[in-house]
């Protein structure tokens, strides 16, 4: 028993509290309990230093996430999402020199992200969300400039999105809706491998950059519900996109007649100066003036 180094019970019906005794052993490198009915606090004691994936998702775990987490420094991933956590994240998991995908969505975790998450390791996933942080993004969440998904939607964030962001080359995936952010978007023409961008529900402000259409491999582009205002660049007509929502907006001018009528499912109500006269999209007709 002291010896195990890859325990695998999941996906089955297991109920009751995590044994403290899987965490006293020395040598376990794996430990997967996902998919289960598991309860009770999360192990505080935390002995298997060689640790290095830790999967305890989708149970009803209650409580705080270990200190002792953050002395486990061969930890590459800790997925305890869809459970019932709360408290702040320690600050010593962020300083780990290997994490590399943190997937902590779906608790009742509270408190401000650590800022060092991405400082100190080669962070390629950051999820985030449906919890109740406040405070900033984590300015060097792509310090190495490999994080792959960025998900914190659905906390309480503010300030603006941070400009190290903006040199973020292999940034697949930014979903950041239903937050409190401010501010314009970062510089975007890094973000060649993006292929999708949701930002909706928050308070961003100025013009669409017309760099987003340099960005073939969009597919989801969301801005609905926020502050930008401006034309709709043109350049958006060149993507390939699946999904455009520009609705409730203060956007002006004519809608790209490219975007008019997409093959796509476009949304760009409630921008008052905003027209078209393709009827399927709802806006007043343009004039003369307008376009």
């Amino acid at each position: 028993m002291l010896a195990l180094e890859f325990v695998d019970f999941s996906i089955n019906n297991l109920t009751g509290i995590i044994p403290d005794g899987l965490f006293l052993l020395k040598n376990l490198t794996f430990l997967f309990l996902y998919k289960n009915g598991l309860s009770g606090i999360i192990p505080q004691k935390v002995e298997a230093h060689k640790l290095q994936v830790l999967d305890l998702t989708e149970n009803a775990l209650t409580g705080k996430i270990p200190e002792d987490f953050g002395k486990v420094k061969s930890l590459t991933g800790l997925a305890l999402f869809v459970n019932q956590l709360s408290g702040e994240i320690p600050v010593s998991i962020s300083r780990l020199p290997n994490l590399v995908d943190l997937r902590l969505y779906s608790n009742k975790l509270s408190g401000v992200l650590p800022p060092a998450f991405g400082r100190f390791s080669p962070l390629k996933r950051f999820q985030v969300s449906d919890n109740q942080f406040v405070g900033e993004l984590p300015k060097y969440l792509c310090a190495n400039k490999v994080l792959i998904g960025l998900s914190a939607y659905g906390n309480k964030l503010t300030g603006k999105l941070p400009e190290s962001l903006g040199n973020c080359h292999s940034l697949e995936i930014i979903r950041v809706q239903d937050n409190q952010f401010s501010g314009q978007l970062p510089n975007i023409i890094s973000w060649r491998n993006l292929t999708t961008l949701n930002l909706s529900r928050n308070n961003l402000s100025g013009e669409i950059p017309a760099a987003l259409g340099l960005l073939q491999g969009l597919a989801y582009l969301d801005l609905s519900r926020n502050g930008f205002w401006g034309q709709i660049p043109p350049e958006l007509g060149q993507l390939r996109l699946i999904s455009l929502n520009l609705s409730s907006n203060s956007l002006s001018g004519r809608v790209p007649q490219k975007l008019e009528k997409a093959a796509f499912k476009c949304s760009f109500l409630d921008n008052p100066r905003l027209c078209s006269n393709y009827k399927l999209l709802g806006l007043r007709r343009c004039n003369a003036t307008t376009g």
